[in-house]
């Protein structure tokens, strides 16, 4: 029977605090747990041979059958600490970085090393015939191999997939006809978060058995791929050209490798077109996707091709409505009605810029006037101390110069034509007789152009200072209307 002063109740006591500093202490503590049950172990490993408790050999006392029994779990205990331990020290030092997250090798590699612990201490503790174990062991295996042949076959098939790692953990890839994000590779099977937001679980088996698309790879450059059916009347090479330059307005677009526009294939109903680019980042492909949707139809639009089932006849178009729908989409113009935005447009001022050529430069000292992209695409550019750096495209449809012909207000960006570019250019003096002529439209042009100071253009020379000492923003604009025109209201 064992004492207080027993070697058997201070191996006990050892393997308590053990196992109190496993279930009690945090994840965020991991180094100091390690830490902690290393020294557990070590003075279980000092109290067994110190007292005669040697793990390479039978359990002493067998004369007295408690004291023993206690001996013999001691010394088994013994053998899954050290495998315990031998498992984490291998899964550090062996394993490379990115398998810490993968649960498959760390399960195969611990289940071995217990294995080996186990047969270890079957062999010295309890002095049980280890060949004949071994033997009955193996068919038993082959008993059980044949009950669980198909999970067998994902733990294998995991092991391919992780050797050779088509995918790691965060990485969107399709697997079959499932797409989504990677969560989880274990011995059994793959999780991917899907788009809806809902795990799906794919065995290892089925995976390696079928395609794999991995989005992530290679890291700097992942394709988008748009479609756009188009009437087949249309020359292609008006489409082709449009939808080039829809990909040449889109900044997050890469230009090496350059975009392709291609005919896809055509049926009795469209022609098929394709716009294949590249963008720098995974998280940029939806919001490149959506960009050149609307792109192509503002690029298509400008010259007069209409994106329509062909069951809808075709709009007569009027001469003006161009011009009138590039003025509506100016944000000042949204209260005019259209006899006004008719007589604005009349007086535009059609200009052709070649690619390259500077539309409006920076050190223009006042910008008198608005510019409205008809055809082509801009850059807009600002310049730093490491040189020009782009700031943002414009297609057909945008205008800048909003703060310039209402206010006069100086803008310190460069615009320069990126492909041959048509633009309308309206003269402040065009808009002067209808301001002072309504002095409410006046006012409510100065509103939205407050509401839109956060503009590439707008009021980027006037000093913040300035403006608080006029009144606030609003008040501002509004001084600065009335001078530039020289207009009350």
């Amino acid at each position: 029977m064992p004492t207080s002063t027993d070697s058997v109740l201070f191996g006990i006591v050892i393997l308590m605090l053990d196992f109190l500093a496993w279930r009690f202490t945090g994840r965020a503590s991991e180094p100091m747990r390690l830490a902690f049950r290393a020294l557990m172990f070590a003075l279980s490993t000092f109290v067994l041979f110190a007292f005669g408790m040697n793990p390479l050999r039978a359990a002493p006392w067998p004369n007295e059958p408690l004291r023993h029994l206690l001996a013999q779990a001691l010394e088994i205990v013994w053998w899954l600490q050290g495998a315990r331990l031998v498992t984490i020290m291998l899964d550090r030092i062996v394993l490379p970085q990115a398998w810490h997250r993968e649960r498959l090798f760390q399960d195969v590699l611990g289940a071995l090393v217990y294995l080996a612990a186990g047969v270890a201490a079957i062999a010295f503790v309890l002095e049980l015939p280890v060949r004949g174990l071994l033997a009955t062991s193996g068919a038993l295996a082959i008993v059980i191999g044949l009950a669980i042949q198909s999970t067998l076959n994902d733990v294998f098939s995991g092991v391919v997939l992780n050797a050779t790692q088509p995918f790691r953990l965060g990485d969107w890839v399709t697997i079959g006809e499932v797409e989504g994000k990677v969560v989880e590779s274990n011995w059994r099977a793959t999780s991917l978060l899907n788009a809806q937001g809902n795990i799906v679980v794919i065995p290892n088996s089925v995976a390696a058995r079928t395609n794999i698309v991995n989005a992530n790879q290679p890291l700097d450059t992942h394709g988008v791929s748009v479609v756009l059916p188009v009437e087949p009347s249309i020359r292609p090479a008006v489409v082709l050209e449009a939808l080039g330059e829809a990909a040449a307005s889109c900044i997050d677009v890469l230009t090496t490798p350059a975009p392709l526009v291609a005919v896809r294939r055509a049926t009795d109903d469209a022609v098929e077109y394709e716009i294949v680019c590249f963008v720098d980042a995974f998280d940029k492909k939806i919001g490149a996707r959506n960009a050149l949707f609307d792109l192509a139809h503002r690029h298509l639009n400008a010259r007069g091709v209409v994106l329509r089932p062909l069951s809808v006849p075709a709009a007569a178009v009027h001469p003006l409505d161009g011009a009138h729908r590039l003025l509506r989409h100016v944000s000042i113009f949204q209260t005019l009605g259209d006899d006004e935005l008719d007589a604005l447009a009349a007086q535009l001022e059609r200009l052709v810029f070649d690619a390259g050529a500077t539309i409006h430069a920076a050190h223009d000292t006042q910008m008198r006037a608005l510019y409205l992209i008809a055809r082509g695409v801009a850059k807009v550019t600002v310049q730093k101390a490491a040189g020009e750096l782009e700031v943002r495209r414009l297609a057909p449809g945008d205008a800048f110069g909003q703060s310039g012909i209402l206010a006069g207000v100086a803008s310190h960006v460069t615009v320069r034509a990126a492909t041959r570019a048509t633009v309308y250019r309206l003269d402040k003096d065009a808009l002067t007789p209808m301001l002072a002529r309504r002095p409410e439209v006046a006012k409510e042009m100065c509103r939205l152009l407050s509401e839109h100071r956060a503009s590439d253009e707008t009021l980027l020379a006037q000093p913040a200072a300035s403006m608080a000492d006029s009144g606030g923003l609003l008040d501002w604009i509004r001084e600065s209307v009335r001078r530039f025109h020289r207009i009350t209201f």
